[in-house]
């Protein structure tokens, strides 16, 4: 946790610095405008962070939560989050373990959804 604050921290003060920069060099406006504008791009970039870090979270509890049961080889699937929407691929031996995975993934904080294109090996 005290790595993503970190992350949150850092990534404000460089877009911060980058935007600041770019905003002065840009064609006369408002000292108040540019002000406003550029928290307002810091704001947008912080959130867009956010949810890359929320659904890497997610990807990685998701892969966890799969290697801790046994019979399911989390090496044959391949997980993939955006939006807080879990894209499942890959292999399983039956479709029992393909309902499996399924209720393992809902369970998971922070799923919205789940996409399945898990096939059964034959």
């Amino acid at each position: 946790m005290k790595n993503i604050k970190f992350v949150h921290s850092l990534l404000a003060v460089v877009l911060g610095s980058v935007l600041i920069s770019g905003s002065t060099l840009a064609a006369e406006t408002s000292p108040g405008k540019t002000v406003e504008s550029t928290g307002q791009k810091i704001d947008n970039s912080l959130q867009h962070a956010d949810v890359y870090l929320d659904d890497s979270a997610i990807t990685a509890k998701v892969k966890g939560k799969l290697l801790e049961h046994k019979g399911i080889n989390s090496n044959d699937i391949s997980v993939k989050t955006e939006k807080g929407v879990v894209y499942l691929s890959g292999f399983v031996k039956n479709k029992h373990q393909a309902a499996k995975i399924a209720k393992i993934v809902h369970g998971v904080k922070g799923v919205k959804s789940v996409k399945s294109t898990i096939e059964i090996k034959k």
